[in-house]
């Protein structure tokens, strides 16, 4: 969840999170950074096939979606597959970003060489990293290369900074972006993945202490994988036993209506306009109440937490088809007053 330090928002911002899609296209990178959150490095050997990837994006568009990020691992690894989905996102109407360490452009003409496929496959945006745990490997000079081939495409850009243990070398990578005019968004460690072991001091808030979440965007993971959320460790079991996970593209366990009650549940589980948002239920509904108790590192740890007991899903669930059922009731009222007919409204 990034906190805008000398630039603007994130780009993927200018979407709402429900009309976004995010396809970790890959686990395999060719560095293994110490906060990775997926745990991506050159052992990884994980990917997604081109046909589940085109299925994912046909997929989301049919529930809305404009907007897709493909992330890995490192995505530019694989140049020719990557044109090859970006074309076809692009053809279904996607705007499409990218994310990547920019290990490719060690220098300004092979930046603009190996950036250019991506272009005129119809990549909008770039979205760069710069921090100790990627300049282990190589400068930011790199970084930098990448943002300007990547402007002068014409590309949207944004570069993510990352604080260390080591502030030294954390100033001086944001003095060399400061001096190159290279605006940057620094980002929380997370304890998720690699990121666990670089935390020593954690503090846990309570409930209403908690921000809202941002992170429903629906993500296809390289396992095969789909979330209707960003924000995990692509491993992480506990994430499974929560409505969260929607179910996997390469099992098909759950039908197509089921992944969309789902991820309407959890959508509607932090959207304030619901009646089962998530402050309004633990101040009022008895399972949920005991929450309040407890404190959190972050929304998605409350999250786990909330959503991983079967009893209380089911009585979100209840809710919202409680819910569904009045205001189909009123529109039959209505129908009934005035003479017109109505298809009747449906929560699925």
């Amino acid at each position: 969840m990034p906190d805008v330090q000398d630039g603007p928002s994130a780009i993927w911002d200018r979407f709402a999170a429900n009309e976004r899609l995010a396809i970790n296209f890959t686990l395999t990178c060719n560095l293994a950074c110490a906060h990775c959150i997926v745990e991506s490095s050159p052992q990884r050997t994980e990917r997604l096939t081109l046909d589940e990837v085109r299925s994912a994006l046909d997929a989301g568009r049919r529930n809305g979606k404009r907007h897709v990020t493909f992330s890995g691992g490192e995505i530019f690894l694989y140049p020719q597959q990557m044109c090859e989905v970006i074309s076809y996102a692009s053809g279904l109407g996607y705007v499409v970003d990218a994310e990547s360490n920019a290990f490719w452009a060690r220098s300004d003409v092979l930046a603009r060489q190996k950036l250019a496929p991506f272009v005129a496959a119809g990549l909008a945006g770039l979205s760069l990293s710069a921090d100790a745990y990627h300049v282990e490997y190589f400068s930011v000079e790199r970084t930098i290369n990448a943002a300007r081939a990547g402007r002068e495409a014409g590309l949207l850009t944004e570069i993510n900074f990352c604080p260390s243990n080591s502030p030294a070398v954390d100033e001086e990578i944001k003095a060399a972006l400061r001096a190159a005019g290279e605006p940057f968004l620094t980002n929380e460690l997370l304890d998720r993945g690699r990121g666990k072991d670089l935390l020593r001091i954690t503090v846990g808030r309570r409930v209403d202490e908690l921000p809202d979440c941002d992170s429903l965007t629906t993500t296809v993971h390289a396992t095969g994988d789909v979330y209707a959320c960003c924000e995990l460790d692509i491993s992480t079991d506990a994430m499974k036993r929560t409505p969260v996970f929607l179910g996997s593209i390469r099992t098909r366990d759950r039908t197509a209506a089921e992944q969309d009650e789902r991820e309407r549940l959890v959508t509607a589980f932090y959207d304030p306009n619901s009646p089962i948002y998530f402050r309004k239920m633990v101040a009022e509904h008895p399972l949920f109440r005991g929450l309040t108790e407890d404190r959190y590192q972050n929304i998605c740890d409350f999250c786990l937490s909330a959503l991983r007991d079967p009893a209380r899903v089911a009585a979100l669930s209840a809710i919202l088809r409680a819910e569904g059922k009045s205001v189909e009731t009123e529109s039959t009222a209505e129908d009934a007053h005035d003479g017109v007919s109505r298809e009747p409204i449906s929560t699925g």
